[in-house]
């Protein structure tokens, strides 16, 4: 008698319970929330990494075919045509990309392919000599572009991706000063030139 009694009461709760929809949009909505915006920023973050890293490639490509359309350049033409190139990464203002020009001598003669002959970089808002000019480095060359005396012009952009939920976070480096809270991007093209057999710079 008295478990039949306590079963009619548990009952009796369970549909008081059940029939009472009053808050429920209210926890629905704690719910669905969190996912939503982790659904929101993914798609945010998914797309702006995808621009950036486009970006990064059009950088290599603008400046890899500025370069090649000249019979000789100096330091600071090399220097302009950097600028042109950082400022197409406009508006990622998260990070300055960092920008390197290789003018290379391609021989079969040397171990890599490649010899450099001179360079000019764009580190971060600083311009400095980059890989080095005229000092014998080896540079390895793709072999479907290794052709005995000929010119390479070879542009490289680097950029660290800095998701927008990491801004928050500030700048994480490890022990070796890499930052942690960004992604690597790294775009390269390689052209050869246009109007001369080489490119040379005058006072690189």
């Amino acid at each position: 008698m008295t478990k039949t009694i306590r079963q009619k009461q548990f009952r009796g709760v369970f549909n008081g319970f059940r029939k009472n929809k009053s808050g429920m949009a209210a926890v629905e909505f704690a719910l669905i929330v969190p996912l939503l915006l982790a659904m929101y920023l993914g798609t945010v973050e998914i797309s702006t990494g995808i621009t950036v890293n486009k970006r990064a490639a059009r950088v290599a490509s603008t400046v890899a075919d500025l370069v090649t359309q000249q019979s000789e350049v100096d330091r600071k033409t090399l220097d302009a045509m950097l600028e042109i190139g950082a400022a197409i990464m406009f508006p990622y203002t998260a990070d300055q990309p960092k920008i390197t020009i290789v003018g290379i001598d391609v021989d079969e003669d040397h171990p890599e392919g490649g010899e450099i002959i001179w360079s000019r970089r764009y580190n971060k808002g600083k311009f400095d000599n980059g890989l080095g000019s005229g000092n014998g480095t080896k540079i390895g060359v793709p072999k479907r572009l290794i052709i005995d005396e000929t010119f390479l012009v070879k542009v490289t952009t680097e950029i660290e991706y800095r998701p927008i939920v990491t801004w928050a976070l500030g700048s994480k480096t490890d022990s070796n000063g890499n930052t942690y809270t960004a992604i690597d991007m790294s775009e390269e093209y390689w052209l050869r030139p246009r109007i001369t057999d080489t490119v040379k710079c005058s006072d690189c």
